[in-house]
Parts: C-alpha cells; structure tokens; sequence
C-alpha cells in the first residue's frame, strides 16, 4: 500500500508509516496510545464497500491502521514539538542523544543525518520501545502485528545498513520493516 505524503511535508527521499492490523481493537485507541493520526482506518466488524460494487456488503475482517510518521519530530520530547522552532531546536538537542543512539544501534555518524533511512528507522524503533513498548506488547499478545512501511526514493537506498542491533531491537518490537520504491508499481509516482 503507497502512502500519500502530507501536505506541506519537507522532501525527503523517503517517507515511514505505521500500519498495525488487530483482531477487534479501536482504531481511535490506536491513535490515543501513539499519539498519531489516522491517515487511514476501519475497525473489524464495519461494513466495507465491495470493489465490483455487485457483491452485498461485506465487513472487515480486522481492524487497520496506518499512520505516517515524521521520525524527527515523533520521536522528540513533547515540549519541544509544541515549539515553533520545533526542528530546530531538534537540531540542538539531536547531537547529545544522537551519539547514545549511534552507540546503542551501531550506527557511524554519517548515517545519522535526518535524510538517512537509516537513521528514521532507528529513531521510530526508539521511540516505540522506550514510549510504548507495553501497548505494542499488548497488540502481538492479542495477535496484532505492527510494520514499517518505508516507501523510498533510490537514492534513500544508498548507505542503508541494518546492523545486528538494530534488527534485536525490530525483533523485540515484532516489528516487519517493507522497502517500497517509489515508482515500482505506479510510473511517474512520487513521494513529494
């Protein structure tokens, strides 16, 4: 599934988004606990439209989820969001926890540019281990699943290195992380 960007959105060459399916859980109890808006959901049981529009109406067989993510600023304290100068004050603090990050994941500081998949992959793993951890525990406990949906432009590619920390910290997150590129399925596609 391509996720539209939204509007306004620096360019980036790449662009995350949550999808988590569950069995029977609210999507709006989705949005309350990660503190993100919906770009798109439906709950188990409600009616869903047939694509021939010949069937009768069927429901949805789970529930659906997906959200984009900004790593930058999701993953940065609350205060500092609020901020006007919100990016930049990003910036400023970035530095200090940028070098515990890049120790804790392995990661050279090359690959900790906010431009760099990388880096975005490693910023939303932090942020939902350190923040919430024990609702995502509860969702696969529920047998809910989470995935990361990086649709990329090639160049985002370029330097992508996974390292053994970082894939511990997807799989204590049972988190799946898909690579789409831009463009592979719909010519002329764009992120941007």
């Amino acid at each position: 599934m391509r996720v539209k960007n939204r509007p306004g959105a620096d360019a980036m060459p790449y662009q995350l988004s949550l999808h988590v399916r569950h069995p029977s859980v609210d999507p709006q109890e989705i949005s309350r606990e990660l503190g993100l808006e919906a770009f798109e959901s439906f709950r188990a049981g409600e009616p869903r439209q047939s694509r021939s529009g010949l069937a009768a109406t069927a429901v949805h067989g789970e529930t659906y989820w997906v959200a984009v993510v900004d790593p930058m600023l999701w993953s940065a304290p609350t205060s500092l969001v609020r901020r006007p100068d919100a990016r930049e004050s990003l910036s400023a603090l970035l530095p200090q926890e940028a070098k515990v990050l890049r120790a804790r994941f392995g990661l050279d500081e090359a690959e900790t540019t906010p431009g760099s998949l990388g880096w975005g992959i490693v910023l939303v793993c932090h942020c939902l281990t350190v923040r919430y951890r024990r609702f995502l525990s509860q969702l696969r406990e529920q047998d809910g699943s989470l995935t990361l949906l990086a649709a990329i432009q090639p160049e985002a590619l370029v330097g992508l290195r996974i390292t053994p920390e970082m894939g511990r910290q997807l799989h204590e997150l049972g988190m799946t992380v898909k690579i789409e590129l831009a463009g592979s399925r719909d010519p002329g596609s764009e992120l941007n």
